[in-house]
């Protein structure tokens, strides 16, 4: 499996992100490389997530996961998993926000860059419709 950066990074540190198979998208730190704590998100609430950073409601969107704002930078963790925590500064923050605009994450993409498990198990939506941001990261409308 391959992580992709933001667009943006310009090699710099940053939110890394891969496409684990059909059911989940993982989150990273490139900071902590293979020591960074993985989040594992749901593909219908990764898409409710970056519905959330593009309308600029990252900070009370209260889906799987949870954003917390620290000196501009944010602390990201899952609903579910309290304890596991990433820190991204404002630096870092900013270049995922610009890749998340540039349609850096989305799943289709994703999946063509070779993100995504290669067992061929898994099918993921090429494209996926518009989705509610919600507090339960309700699925596609």
């Amino acid at each position: 499996m391959r992580w992709i950066k933001s667009s943006a990074s310009n090699n710099g540190h940053c939110v890394t992100v891969a496409c684990a198979n059909a059911d989940e998208v993982w989150v990273r730190d490139s900071k902590l490389g293979d020591a960074s704590p993985i989040l594992r998100v749901p593909v219908p609430a990764w898409w409710s997530f970056l519905a959330a950073v593009k309308t600029n409601q990252v900070l009370t969107y209260r889906g799987v996961l949870w954003v917390g704002d620290v000196d501009g930078g944010w602390l990201v963790w899952l609903r579910d998993e309290p304890d596991v925590v990433l820190s991204f500064d404002r630096r870092e923050v900013d270049a995922f926000v610009a890749g998340v605009e540039a349609g850096d994450f989305d799943v289709a993409r994703l999946v063509a860059s070779g993100t995504h498990g290669s067992d061929g198990t898994g099918r993921v939506r090429a494209s996926v419709p518009p989705v509610a941001v919600s507090e339960a990261d309700s699925a596609p409308i």
